[in-house]
This record gives structure tokens, sequence and C-alpha cells, in this order.
């Protein structure tokens, strides 16, 4: 028999949909979410002739995300890992730079300076906690640890091309999580992030949790005279616009969390853009409009999209960017002078469809204190909870973090 609790979850994303399927054999369960399909950022599209659907932003596992892997298990959804290449563009030219040996070739640095940049990165995967980063700024911390013209050479690009001119308050905390995190082989579930949704989707429904799509909710009012839970697992803005009343210093803590968002424009090509089985391209380059090529299909078969190839364009805009009011033909004469300095052979005729997607909240700014700015799971709103990315710290907002984040609050509700 079921609980006694009606819980209700806004949004359908990861986290609502893992808390869904813990709760669902307990308690009476229902997901509002304001789109049209499930899965938040591992949503997804399928084509005509395609055998997997393709998420709508650029997706991977490493081989520590034992949450995800677990997940997958319980599922029965199979995955494989392999070691595809990374590289950075710079000066006008592609370098591999995913090891010891590809830094060691790196040709902007000197051999001391690449000894101390490797080792730096070394100590920093070995590091236990952020703690000792947690005061600082990335772009004081780096120089010291990596050197300078290491730092110059391989970091201040990348964290410009995400972050802007908000470089300079992105705690060196959230990098060293970058670092720690990363593992040279990179997971994916066959059928892709999707097929993680819908299998979710399944349990849910036949443990008779409900689902209810297109609902956007625009106040908690009418959850909280329905529901005796209610767990928000929406970005914090959109938390802040539909709870009321919250005490006037929870509200201003809340909002001094920023977050940037983020536009991925698909190309589905005949042929690939990137050389060489690249699968990931940072650009080291400020003057480029997008921070990293994503070769999905360098790392996913190409079969599986009907031996079509599939290329993100992706990059990090604070929301008042004039790209998101661009479409995806526009979006594309923006970027098309920059894929060809990329590869100068790449023509329109090589584009056979093109996907935009976009997230006004996809990435929050860690700054230094970050840890002090972070709502509990529990809100000043009786018996309202949260379950959202800004939680996730120092870690970066992922699907491993998502389902770890829902194992926890749903504890709490239990």
């Amino acid at each position: 028999m079921k609980g006694n609790k009606k819980v209700a979850i806004v949004g359908g994303g990861i986290t609502g949909l893992v808390l869904a399927n813990l709760l669902s054999p307990k308690h009476q369960i229902a997901i509002f979410e304001k789109e049209s399909q499930l899965g938040g950022l591992s949503a997804g599209v399928k084509k005509n002739g395609w055998q997997w659907p393709l998420e709508n932003f650029y997706h991977h596992f490493f081989t520590s995300d034992r949450e995800t892997i677990s997940l997958l298990r319980q599922l029965n959804i199979k995955y494989s890992f392999k070691r595809p290449k990374t590289a950075t563009y710079q000066q006008n030219k592609i370098y591999q730079l995913d090891s010891a040996s590809s830094l060691l070739a790196h040709p902007y640095l000197n051999l001391p300076q690449k000894l101390r940049a490797g080792a730096a990165i070394a100590a920093l995967k070995l590091w236990p906690s952020a703690k000792f980063l947690e005061e600082k700024t990335a772009v004081e911390a780096l120089p010291k640890i990596m050197g300078k013209k290491a730092y110059q050479a391989l970091w201040e690009p990348l964290l410009w091309g995400k972050f802007g001119q908000e470089m300079n308050q992105v705690g060196a905390g959230w990098f060293w999580a970058r670092i720690k995190k990363r593992s040279q082989k990179l997971g994916y579930p066959e059928g892709g992030f999707p097929t993680l949704v819908a299998k979710l989707e399944g349990k849910i429904k036949k443990q008779r949790g409900k689902i209810f799509l297109n609902q956007e909710i625009k106040s908690l009012k009418k959850l909280q005279d329905n529901f005796s839970k209610i767990i928000i697992t929406t970005p914090l803005p959109v938390f802040l616009k539909i709870a009321s009343p919250l005490p006037k210093n929870y509200q201003n803590k809340l909002k001094k969390i920023k977050h940037l968002g983020t536009i991925n424009l698909i190309l589905v090509c005949q042929k690939p853009l990137l050389p060489e089985n690249v699968y990931w391209l940072n650009i080291n380059e400020k003057s480029f409009p997008f921070v990293a090529l994503v070769q999905h299909t360098h790392f996913v078969n190409p079969r599986f999209y009907n031996h079509k190839h599939i290329l993100y364009v992706g990059g990090y805009y604070s929301q008042e960017h004039p790209f998101f009011k661009k479409n995806k033909e526009e979006l594309l004469k923006e970027f098309f002078p920059y894929l060809k300095k990329i590869n100068p052979r790449f023509r329109t005729d090589d584009i056979k469809d093109l996907i935009l997607t976009a997230n006004l909240y996809a990435q929050p700014l860690v700054t230094p204190g970050y840890k002090e700015l972070i709502p509990d799971h529990k809100t000043p709103l009786k018996n309202v909870y949260l379950a959202c990315m800004e939680q996730i710290y120092p870690w970066d907002r992922g699907v491993n973090y998502a389902i770890t984040l829902a194992q926890k609050v749903a504890k709490m509700i239990e």
C-alpha cells in the first residue's frame, strides 16, 4: 500500500526522475514538467532514420561516476567506455592535449613549464578536497600552481571562453573539481541518455507515479494545498519566481548565486568537421564566439544516426546575450566563419540539418565563498524542499551529481 504522503516534484530532469523513482514505491508521486518531454538537459531528439536519439546537450560520464554506473546497471542499460581524443585549438592549429605525452609535445611551453604544469595537474587529482582553494579565484591561484606561462597558454583562454567577463570571479575550487573528476576514458549508455530518461519514466509509471508534461508551475500555492511535500528541482531563479512568501534575507542570499546560459548549435553533417577522431576540441582563442566543438560521432558510432556526423557547437553566455534571440540559421551565420578557420574544407553543403538548444540557467557561477551561499534542502516554506544543481558543490553539474542529489533528498522525505 502507498504511503500517506502526496509528493509533488517540480521539474522532470534527471534529479526529478530519480527522486520519483525512489519515492514512488512508498508514496503518491506527481511530476510537473513545463516542457513537452522529460529529461531536462538530458532530453533529446530522434530524427527519421536514426536508431538512437541524440541529447540536446552533449553528455558523457567518467569512470569514477559510480552512481551513474550503478543506476544504469539497475535499469539494465548497457554502457561502454572509450578513450576519445581531446584537443585544443590554438593559433590556427589543433593540438591533442589529454595525456602527459601530449602535454610534453605542446609547442608553446618549454620543458620546465610542461613539467611544472603536469606535476600541478597530478597533484590536483590526488588532492582530496577543494578546501585549500575555496577562498581563492582561479585567476589568482592557477598561475601560482601551474606557472604563469602554462596558465596563460592552457587555462586563461578557456576560462575566458566559458565565463567571459565573469572569469575573474570563478573560484579555484570549481577548477579543482574539474581536474579531480575527469578520466581519460569516457562512458556512454547504449541508446544515449534519453534511454535512461525513458527507463526511469517507465518505472515511475509502473509504480503509479503521475507525470504531467507542458505543466509550468507559476506559483506553489496550488501545490501546497494539494500535496504534503513539494520538491523543487528547477534552478534557483525559477524557485524564487514561484515561491512565496520567502524571507527577504533568504531571497537576497539566493540571488547572490549568478548563472550563465548555454547555447548548443547541433550540426548534422555528411562528414565530420574535426580531424583524426578528435572528440572534444577546446577553443583557446578569445576571439571565437564559442568555447568547444564536440564531434559526437567520433565518440559514438555514426551508424546510429543514419551514418550522419554530429557536431555540437557549444558556448556559455549571459542571459542578456543577443545570441539567445537568434534562430539556428542566424547562429550558423555567426559561427560558420570560425568553423571554416578550424577546417577550411568545411562547406555549408556538408550540413544536412540544424538543431538549436538553449538553457538560460545551465551553469552556476561558483565564486570564492560559494559554499556559504548554498541553501539547505529544507526551505523556509513548510514541507518545501530544494534539490537543485546549485547545491552540487564543489562538483560541476552533471548526471552523476543529479543522481546523488536525488538520493540525498529522497532520504529526507522517506
